[in-house]
Parts: structure tokens; C-alpha cells; sequence
């Protein structure tokens, strides 16, 4: 039997053993990163110096070493981690080669980390910036793919691979420190705030129609289907200054809002970046907008000797006719993003009528404007009940017969009622010379004394976002 004094000493050795082979082990990167996954910080700098180099064998064009070396570079940043550790990851823009696909790259960057303890934690491919008309690159050429590389919980960098020959996407590093609300991007939220509609394009090109589409201001376009220049007012939208909405087709069974979701995830796995392609909409929001709604005919109280033609929704029309008009109506409309009814003192006060009309525009992520052409009217509560995002116009600038007073005087009416709202007000017009020798005298003027102009999307998206701090409180 061995005495116990030998047991004793064979128990140290082993402990000596042990510890300098865990000691060994912990200047390993393997170590190091095990180290850090168990919560020792210490082990972060080393652990991202490993990372660092192992990324320049998996991509040619990765830079390594922090930001600041890089100068002035968009595409590399060192983003504060927020759990109070002073680390910071590095961000990186990278360009994959020619010939190497996304897959590829994302195996590659899995393979060379992997030596190191570190693994990829996430991967997502984000859809590249573009106008809200431009038409959608095919293939790779229309996406970038983001990689977070790290430990689990503790991600050394946020990689955003894109294809050599497309170039670099504008990115913001942090969807925080570019505001995306619309507020801030359409200037002071106390401002009074008016939304200019202009009624009946498509009739005529004239000097008048030409001089509003000139002015550096936004205006929405209303326009009626079926008249001679329809199709070429329909292509006049321009990018608003709204924040995009997620198509509700993207989104997964169970997930709800897929990019809420994507939050969701990257934040179990510790990968804190928001990443904000588009330069997070950093750039000066352009005064002259444009956007482009129907002008949907629907009978008067007049008809049949006023005739809103043959495109138009009739009182006690039946919901398939009602769905073959807005369907035609439509088609040579791409791209609206509303509608708004033309004359209708009979249909919108007929709430039958509205109901089958709102079933039609329900579900194709339109917003109604009611017209208000008569006091009767039901279609904005009908649309409202219907779940279709609403608004309802304020004020007509002008009439069929009008004179530049009356035109300015109804404009101040208007301002006055934006300076006595929190909510922002709207008031139609038509391109009649009397209205465009006003709107073109007196907005830029408004501009200048504080009043903010926008289109109607935008000011959806300011009352949403006001309702949203309002339930917050």
C-alpha cells in the first residue's frame, strides 16, 4: 500500500500536470475562446486578434486591425458593444470575389474561424437599397449577406459580404444613430404640417400641369384611369421620405414583422449590430416628392347629368363589379399607393356601397382618402372599420370657376387649421392656373415660416408614429 505521504505527492503532480496543461491550453486560441464563453473578458481582445487574422485567409479583400487605422472609411467601423464590457466590434464591409458565391464565402469564413473556437452566429441576406421604383437587380447582384463571426454570445465581428462587381451598398453601421423615424426626417415634429392633394391628372398636359410638376415641393398626384395621359402621370412618383414597410407576404408563418423577427434572433445570439443599408436614409431628404394615387370615379349626386365615365364605382354596384373597376383601374396605375374618390357625393354617402368597396381595396396595402364632396359622406369610417389606413381631406383649395383670392384665401384657411392640429391637415386642389399661380407663390414661402409639406404617405407615417409615443406614455 502506498503511504499516504506518496498519494499526497502524486496528487500535487497531478495537479501541476493539470495546471500547466491548463494553463497551456488557455494561451490556445481554442482556450482563449472557451475562456471567453464562460464569461472572462479578458479573453475578448485575443480571442478577436485570432478571428481578425483567420478572416484574411477566408476573404482576400478583409482588412484587419480596428477602424481608425482605415481612416475615413464607411465601409469599417468599430461598434461599442453595449453590455458595458468597453469592447467594440469590428464592422466590416467586404467584397466577395468573382466567381466565389455567397455560400461559398459564408463556408469559407465558417472553416477559417473555426480553428480559433469561433463560429459563424449569424447569417442574413439583406436586400440591397434601391428606389422605390428602380426595378430589382436578379440574383446576388440584388442582395448582400450579413455574417456575425464569434463566440456564441459574444460576436467579434459583423461582416457585410457583397458582390465584388455590384460595389459597395451606403451602410450605416447602427440603425440607432441614423434616425429612421419619420419626424426627423421631414423636420420639426411640433410644425404645423400640410399635405397638398392635386385632383384630375391625366386629362391634360399644359403649362399649368407642367409648373407643378417643376415645383420643388411635395405634392401627391391624384389620377384618374382611363384618360389620355394617365399612364404618363402615373410614372411621375419619386422617392418618399417614409420608413419601408415590410411586405406582409415576406413574412413567415408565426413570425409576424420577418425583420422584428430577425431582431429578435441576432439579439438571443448576442450580435448587437443593426445594420442600415442606404446610409440609414443619413442623406437630405429631397424637397420635390412625388407620389402617385387613383383617383377613383364614383357617382355623383348629380348623375346622371354629371357622368363620372366608365371606370367609375355606382351606388348599389355589386362587389364583382366594384372589383373589375378597381382591377382595370389599377393596371394602368403601377406603382399607387392610395386611392381617393372622384366626385362620389352619391356612393360615398351610401354605406353598402363603401362596405364592398373597401372588401375590394382591403388586403392590396392601399390607404383611402375620402374626398369629403359631400358632408354624407361614410367612406373614411367604412374604410377605417375595414382595417385600410385612412385619411380624410380638410379643405378644397379651389373650385370648378375660381379666382387666385379664392384660392389664397382657402390656402390660409388650411394653414390655419395645420397650426391648430397635432395631427396634420389635408387640402385638395386641381391644376387650374389661378391654384398653380398660388401654390407656386405660397408654399416655398410656408416652407420658409415653418410649415412642413408632405405627401400623404408621409403624413400616415407621422400620425402612426405619433400614436405610437402616445400609447408608450
Amino acid at each position: 500500500m502506498p503511504s499516504p505521504w506518496a498519494v499526497a505527492l502524486g496528487g500535487v503532480a497531478l495537479l501541476a500536470v493539470l495546471g500547466v496543461g491548463l494553463l497551456s491550453w488557455s494561451r490556445t486560441d481554442g482556450g482563449r475562446a472557451a475562456l471567453l464563453r464562460m464569461g472572462s473578458e479578458d479573453q475578448f481582445g485575443p480571442v478577436q486578434a485570432a478571428v481578425d487574422s483567420a478572416l484574411t485567409h477566408a476573404l482576400p479583400a478583409f482588412t484587419p486591425g480596428p477602424a481608425a487605422a482605415a481612416g475615413d472609411d464607411s465601409r469599417r467601423c468599430d461598434h461599442p458593444a453595449d453590455d458595458g464590457s468597453g469592447t467594440s466590434i469590428f464592422c466590416r464591409a467586404v467584397p466577395v470575389p468573382a466567381g466565389m458565391s455567397f455560400w461559398e464565402a459564408e463556408l469559407a469564413v465558417a472553416e477559417a474561424v473555426a480553428p480559433c473556437g469561433a463560429r459563424v452566429l449569424w447569417g442574413e441576406r439583406m436586400e440591397r437599397p434601391r428606389g422605390r421604383w428602380q426595378r430589382r437587380p436578379e440574383g446576388e447582384a440584388a442582395d448582400v449577406l450579413r455574417l456575425d463571426v464569434g463566440v456564441v454570445g459574444r460576436p467579434t465581428h459583423t461582416l457585410l459580404l457583397y458582390g465584388e462587381a455590384d460595389g459597395p451598398p451606403p451602410v450605416c453601421w447602427d440603425g440607432g444613430v441614423v434616425s429612421d423615424e419619420a419626424s426627423d426626417l421631414l423636420g420639426e415634429s411640433g410644425a404645423p404640417t400640410i399635405a397638398i392633394v392635386v385632383d384630375d391628372w391625366g386629362n391634360v398636359a399644359n403649362d399649368a400641369t407642367r409648373t407643378l410638376l417643376r415645383m420643388d415641393v411635395p405634392l401627391t398626384l391624384s389620377v384618374l384611369p382611363g384618360r389620355p395621359f394617365t399612364r404618363r402621370y402615373a410614372l411621375c412618383a419619386t422617392d418618399l421620405a417614409v420608413p419601408d414597410e415590410p411586405a406582409a407576404a415576406a413574412a413567415a408563418p408565426g413570425r409576424g414583422d420577418p425583420a422584428a423577427w430577425a431582431r429578435r434572433e441576432r439579439a438571443e445570439r448576442g450580435c448587437m449590430v443593426e445594420i442600415a443599408l442606404g446610409g440609414g436614409r443619413a442623406r437630405e431628404v429631397p424637397q420635390r416628392r412625388r407620389e402617385v394615387i387613383l383617383h377613383l370615379p364614383m357617382e355623383p349626386q348629380a348623375y346622371p347629368e354629371v357622368d363620372p365615365g366608365r371606370l367609375a364605382v355606382m351606388k348599389g354596384m355589386d362587389q364583382r363589379a366594384i372589383e373589375d373597376v378597381v382591377e382595370e383601374s389599377l393596371r394602368a396605375l403601377p406603382g399607387v399607393t392610395g386611392v381617393n374618390n372622384h366626385m362620389g357625393s352619391a356612393a360615398t354617402a351610401d354605406r353598402p356601397t363603401m362596405e364592398r368597396l373597401m372588401k375590394v381595396l382591403s388586403g392590396r396595402g392601399l390607404f383611402f382618402l375620402d374626398s369629403r364632396t359631400t358632408a354624407r359622406s361614410v367612406a373614411a369610417e367604412v374604410a377605417s372599420e375595414a382595417g385600410i389606413r385612412t385619411l380624410s381631406n380638410r379643405r378644397f383649395l379651389d373650385q370648378k370657376v375660381t379666382t387666385v383670392e379664392v384660392v389664397r384665401a382657402n390656402l390660409a384657411r388650411l394653414i390655419r387649421d395645420a397650426r391648430n392640429s397635432d395631427s396634420g391637415v389635408i387640402g385638395i386642389c386641381h391644376p387650374y392656373p389661378e391654384t398653380v399661380a398660388v401654390l407656386r407663390e405660397e408654399l416655398p414661402r410656408l416652407r420658409r415660416e415653418g410649415v412642413r409639406l408632405v405627401t400623404l404617405s408621409e403624413l400616415l407615417a407621422l400620425r402612426a408614429e405619433r400614436g405610437t409615443r402616445l400609447a408608450a406614455r
